[in-house]
């Protein structure tokens, strides 16, 4: 009885794990620089209604 799982059961596992990786990686990148512009554009108002 063989109890492995098959080389291409392994191959397709990890093609998923690693495109939900990749999915994951970008999302979190492209928040990442959503927050950055939000803040320098929050930091940018304060600055022109404080007057300085």
């Amino acid at each position: 009885m063989n109890n492995q799982p098959s080389p291409l059961e392994t191959l397709a596992a990890f093609a998923i794990v690693f495109a939900a990786g990749v999915v994951s990686t970008a999302t979190l990148g492209t928040y990442i620089g959503h927050l950055r512009r939000k803040v320098a554009s929050s930091l940018g108002q304060r600055s022109v209604d404080d007057g300085s």
